[in-house]
């Protein structure tokens, strides 16, 4: 065991050749084998003299008194082999409800900034072992996060370092019992709530009834991947002088001519590495966002200042031949949610940009020798022909004219984003329903909940964009006038 550990860390150069090493110690068995082995290893007289240990532990104040006795065991530990110890403490339930994220994401992103913080740029070593590389794999697999979450944990990224990828979960309970080590068991590890813990316990031992050897081959494949994403990281790495213009810890600055000039391949993975800089290693970017940020890479350079807004409060730029990727301040995008949300009247046969998103909403009457066929499909109830006469997409909608309120030839109607206790009767229900609970109903991305455009002719919503229309205002047999409602992304 302590063979293949030292291996893993001579293999991939895991150590400094002095300095501190932090080490994140839960007080579970994966973690205390951890400590142990570099407590092994490193120190005076030993394999890495010149290299010390200090140990950090973060309480999450998920399990109150259990939360508490865990960190006073980590704490105990440390002190009695003479190591330094650094104690924190976060309500991560309350910072996940703050920052509109999940137990998982907020305790994972709590860890990491809290490590940081003690590390102040020293290597932080952490306990994955081969069977969370397992996890990991089909967890990024099931988020579709593309071939660089396809090669899994690595031994080194960035300031973090693994030396256990090489040992699985069992071999570290089978160390710690050998050395006489008592872990404490987290009873969250069991919760089967946490995405990670349902594929632990029920997917893995399905995939494995049904293939014995699963694991096996899910690591090979990401062997494989691992010598085709070292390629692409070289092409990066070539690239990447001639396209960042510069690097600073809350935003990077891409120059675009070059950049328009890779494959979107590489485009793709240079943006990710660019993003992944200001949130820790981690890119917040998924499918979609690529492609969102490949239609700003094609608009011609101008003066105007295009603004994109992605996951996890990153904001991107256009200035000319200029892209900003920009992090912005947790404290600066509450200041905004708490702003007023400004409400723009929408006059038919109109473009207008909708407040504080890149969405523009559109207008306009159906004309008369349409809507006349549209009529006598209605009046049969030939509704593949209405569909066909006026085709429905999720940003295209029709609206029945007399069903708004305001003048005849002048309906009322008025964009802008959601407002708590907005409400809406989604079409073919007899009743209201809360627009934040069609929201989650439908998946839709917490991220991008605020920047749908909501429609709206009195004090109704008629149309959710993209989501649903109201049941009150839709197309029927009795329907005279007709009017488009569409959104389009400003890029």
């Amino acid at each position: 065991m302590l063979e293949t550990i030292t291996s893993t860390i001579e293999d991939h150069h895991l150590l400094p050749a002095e300095g501190v090493v932090v080490v994140a110690v839960s007080g579970g068995a994966d973690s205390l084998c951890l400590l142990h082995v570099l407590h092994q290893l490193c120190g005076p007289a030993k394999r890495y003299p010149l290299v010390s240990l200090h140990v950090a532990h973060l309480n999450h104040q998920l399990r109150g008194q259990a939360s508490a006795q865990e960190a006073e065991a980590v704490a105990h530990i440390a002190r009695a082999w003479q190591i330094p110890v650094t104690l924190g403490s976060v309500d991560v339930a309350s910072l996940a409800a703050q920052e509109h994220r999940s137990l998982e994401e907020a305790a994972r992103l709590a860890r990491y900034r809290f490590l940081r913080e003690v590390a102040q740029g020293q290597p932080i070593a952490v306990a994955h072992h081969l069977d969370d590389q397992v996890e990991t794999l089909l967890l990024h697999w099931l988020r579709g996060g593309g071939i660089a979450s396809m090669v899994g944990l690595q031994p080194r990224q960035q300031d973090i370092i693994r030396p256990l990828l090489a040992v699985s979960h069992a071999d570290t309970l089978a160390y710690c019992a050998q050395h006489q080590l008592v872990p404490v068991e987290d009873a969250s590890n069991r919760d089967v709530r946490f995405l990670r813990n349902r594929i632990r316990h029920e997917l893995l031992p399905l995939l494995e009834a049904m293939n014995p050897g699963f694991r096996d081959t899910l690591l090979r494949n990401a062997e494989v991947l691992q010598v085709d994403f070292a390629w692409i990281n070289a092409q990066v790495d070539q690239w990447w002088p001639q396209i960042v213009l510069q690097e600073q810890p809350d935003q990077v600055q891409l120059s675009i001519p070059p950049l328009k000039s890779l494959s979107p391949s590489l485009q793709h993975h240079l943006l990710r590495r660019a993003t992944a800089h200001l949130y820790a290693g981690q890119s917040p970017l998924e499918a979609r966002h690529y492609q969102l940020l490949g239609q700003l890479l094609q608009r011609p350079a101008t003066r105007e200042v295009v603004t994109l807004h992605l996951p996890q409060h990153l904001h991107t730029i256009r200035r000319g031949d200029i892209l900003v990727f920009k992090c912005i301040s947790e404290q600066a995008s509450e200041d905004k949610k708490e702003s007023p949300l400004r409400e723009v009247a929408l006059p038919l046969s109109a473009r207008i940009t909708v407040p504080g998103t890149s969405w523009i909403a559109q207008t306009e009457w159906v004309p008369e020798n349409i809507t006349r066929q549209v009529q006598t499909a209605l009046r049969q109830q030939d509704w593949s022909t209405v569909w066909n006469i006026l085709p429905t997409t999720p940003h295209t909608v029709y609206v029945d004219a007399d069903t708004l309120t305001g003048d005849r030839s002048a309906p009322d109607l008025r964009v802008r984003t959601r407002r708590d206790g907005d409400r809406i009767q989604p079409l073919g229900m007899k009743q209201e329903k809360k627009v934040k609970d069609v929201l989650i109903d439908k998946h839709i991305p917490r991220e991008e909940r605020a920047q749908l455009p909501l429609f709206f002719s009195g004090a109704r919503c008629i149309w959710l964009g993209g989501v649903h229309l109201d049941h009150r205002v839709r197309l029927t047999e009795t329907t005279r006038r007709i009017i488009r409602l569409s959104i389009t992304h400003s890029l």
